[in-house]
């Protein structure tokens, strides 16, 4: 597919473990309307350094179009088996994370969140437990 004009919206850089100057630069498109009210939006997503064509995200509306392009890049990051780091993060931490949806409804959907948001705050409460308990025996030497 030959690369076509398109305004970037957004644009975050990713270096790969072990190959110093390697860079795979992810580009999101501006979404483009559709020419029938009951087409789909698109969204322009490029993985510059990774795959050489611009891939078209689809939604609904344009929000959902940059949704999908960001869950396409995530997926497609993580597929390509490279260690990919973001922000001197581990590898694999490319600050994209997957939304919480799921294919049973609004009930299942709120369900999930809520289970992720308990066990944040479980985790949370753990670190800190861990962190005070270090400073203590940091101060009784």
């Amino acid at each position: 597919m030959a690369r076509q004009k398109y305004k970037v919206i957004a644009v975050r850089r990713y270096s790969v473990e072990d190959e110093p100057g390697r860079e795979i630069v992810l580009k999101i498109g501006e979404p483009i309307q559709p020419a029938s009210p009951s087409g789909s939006w698109t969204c322009p997503v490029f993985l510059d350094g990774l795959d050489p064509d611009i891939q078209y995200a689809e939604g609904v509306d344009a929000v959902q179009a940059i949704q999908s392009a960001m869950r396409y890049a995530r997926h497609a990051l993580d597929r390509c088996g490279l260690p990919i780091t973001w922000l001197g993060q581990e590898p694999g931490d490319i600050g994209l994370p997957l939304p919480i949806d799921g294919p049973f409804g609004l009930w299942f959907q709120r369900r999930l969140e809520k289970l992720v948001d308990d066990e944040t705050e479980r985790v949370g409460e753990i670190v800190a437990a861990v962190v005070k308990e270090r400073a203590w025996k940091k101060r009784g030497r």
